[in-house]
């Protein structure tokens, strides 16, 4: 059943440059994006801040920790796929790893094609796994219909243009995190195209219109950075 994606988006953390080399070329030749890091920092920051389809983490890695990489996306509600790919094959190490939070746990040396099989496993559950409970995202008063340009609020439906349907998708996906206009540049026009950060402005500025002031509020402005959805019950704590 061909419901994998042709092309998902992979981050790979890996300090040994041959391994994370190879690991890409499979990974590529497999027709997937494939973003490197070989720090457990940049790795981690990367991981919190950006949006994957699954990641790929060695354990023992320079800064941070495979584990500890984990329990930072776990602790912020960020649920992407997480694959451990390393050298400690103990029974404790395996289960550390699963308590960690990790989907698969994959031991070095291993086999290419056998790491391929268990990644498209891991995404074919992910996406069945998000074709039945996300149809439409809900927020308080607020319902994103996903697979129409359209929300509810309070009843009303309210029609959305593509640019401002994906950024309050974004957005109420996330609530708790703020999200970069460079991101929602790249989520909206792609990293190949320059256009400036009034244009994320502007499609936020409609979208709050839409939406009136009450719900519309809730699109926080982060001050030199980005754009937030803010849950009702956070609301009050960020005014001043």
């Amino acid at each position: 059943m061909g419901v994998i994606a042709a092309k998902a988006k992979i981050l790979v953390v890996e300090d040994d440059e041959n391994i994370l080399n190879l690991l890409s070329a499979y990974l590529e030749s497999a027709g997937h994006e494939v973003v490197e890091h070989q720090d457990g920092l940049t790795g981690c920051k990367a991981a919190l801040t950006d949006t994957f389809d699954i990641c790929i983490f060695d354990v023992m890695l320079p800064n941070r920790s495979g584990t500890e990489i984990v329990e930072a996306m776990r602790s912020q509600g960020i649920l992407t796929p997480v694959l451990f790919l390393t050298a400690l094959g103990s029974e404790t190490n395996v289960l550390q790893g699963f308590a960690a939070g990790v989907d698969d746990y994959v031991i070095k040396p291993f086999s290419p094609r056998e790491l391929i099989v268990r990644i498209r496993a891991i995404l074919r559950r992910s996406q069945m796994a998000s074709a039945g409970c996300h149809d439409v995202v809900e927020v308080g008063p607020l319902k994103l219909d996903l697979e129409q340009p359209t929300c509810n609020l309070s009843g009303q439906t309210i029609a959305l243009t593509p640019y401002e349907h994906k950024i309050l998708r974004r957005l109420l996906e996330q609530p708790s995190r703020v999200l970069s206009r460079g991101q929602l540049i790249a989520l909206l026009y792609g990293n190949d195209v320059a256009v400036g950060p009034k244009a994320i402005d502007v499609h936020v500025h409609n979208l709050r219109t839409k939406l009136g002031d009450g719900t519309g509020s809730m699109i926080e402005t982060v001050r030199g950075f980005g754009y937030r959805f803010a849950a009702a019950g956070n609301l009050e704590r960020m005014l001043p």
